[in-house]
């Protein structure tokens, strides 16, 4: 897999990008959304700081354009989600703040294409803190959030709708609301639109100048949700090839071989995770699922002793788990506890 080097960062960012309604014809030029597209990919790649170095030097040389800022705070997102830690909260709703007040400025003068890119960043903004809610605060605030992301996205499509890319964000949106509507949908608050997020996040995949590869992504957690495991598979080990270094696309293979009940490659997928968790555990949230997932597998597969010897590695770092962890993974390290003291 080919990533972007220095040299081709350098030709993006000495391309001037201004605002856009006056400097160029279209606010996504092909420069912008190749840059674009090859921050993603390092984000993918779990290669973090480099991602971050890269839209710390856009955003130096292109004050004015949004996109900068919004990309930035998804990596420090992802950076977050990845360690299961809340360490970059208040640089994220600066950078944030700052797309907000940008988008604001130029929806003021701009046509109706860069319009629909400034609601598209504006959708994201909302969907980001609603993903950072989920993790780090209020479950609350999470679905308010959550469920306001959908009007930008709207306003988009109705500025220009064959921005696709607008449908990355919807069909998320559409999908997880009924999802995790539970009760609300079953006394008829909410409509059952999973499939309609689907097809809207296929439509994003074949069809969208940034969100391509995004959406596919998204599709592998709806088809681990959905029950299906081979489409889940499938899609997870081919963007796992694409990203030997990252880790996300390891987790939906493990979790949907462990539901399969094919307990040996479940197995030979976490301990490839724990492999690469070990070397940077953090707050140790993540070795903890692992270690619990692999005493699991070798449990169900019948391998005693495999078992007592997986469960005994928390010994290696059980001292190094903040509180915080404990409480959150308390069940799960009771079991490892147990086993590993039998």
């Amino acid at each position: 897999m080919a990533f972007m080097s220095v040299v081709f960062v350098s030709v993006c960012l000495s391309v001037g990008v201004g605002s856009a309604a006056q400097d160029a014809p279209e606010y996504m030029d092909s420069t912008r959304a190749e840059f674009f597209r090859g921050s993603a990919a390092l984000i993918f790649d779990d290669r973090f700081t480099e991602a971050d170095s890269a839209y710390s030097d856009y955003i130096s040389a292109h004050p004015t354009d949004p996109a900068g800022y919004l990309f930035r705070a998804g990596g420090l997102m992802a950076d977050m989600a990845d360690r299961e830690e809340d360490a970059h909260s208040k640089q994220f709703n600066r950078l944030l703040d700052s797309t907000l007040t940008l988008t604001r400025s130029i929806l003021e003068t701009c046509d109706d294409r860069t319009a629909a890119w400034m609601y598209l960043l504006r959708g994201h903004v909302t969907a980001y803190r609603s993903l950072y809610e989920s993790r780090f605060g209020s479950f609350i605030k999470a679905l308010r959030l959550g469920l306001s992301a959908n009007d930008d996205y709207e306003r988009g499509l109705k500025r220009d709708s064959t921005l696709y890319d607008l449908y990355a964000g919807l069909g998320s949106y559409h999908y997880w609301k009924s999802a995790k509507a539970g009760m609300l949908k079953w006394i008829g608050l909410f409509r059952n639109e999973k499939d309609k997020g689907l097809r809207e996040l296929r439509l994003a995949a074949d069809s969208s100048i940034l969100h391509r590869q995004a959406a596919r992504s998204a599709m592998i957690w709806i088809w681990l949700d959905r029950g299906e495991y081979d489409s889940t598979i499938a899609v997870a080990t081919d963007f796992a090839a694409r990203y030997p270094d990252g880790k996300t696309f390891l987790w939906p293979i493990a979790q949907a071989w462990f539901k399969q009940e094919e307990y040996e490659q479940s197995l030979g997928a976490f301990k490839e995770l724990r492999e690469k968790l070990a070397v940077s555990p953090g707050n140790c949230y993540n070795l903890v699922e692992c270690d619990f997932f692999i005493t699991q597998c070798h449990d169900r597969l019948g391998h005693n002793n495999e078992t007592h010897f997986a469960a005994r590695r928390l010994w290696e770092y059980l001292g190094e788990i903040p509180e915080s962890t404990r409480k959150r993974q308390k069940d799960k390290l009771d079991y490892l506890k147990r086993l590993a003291q039998e």
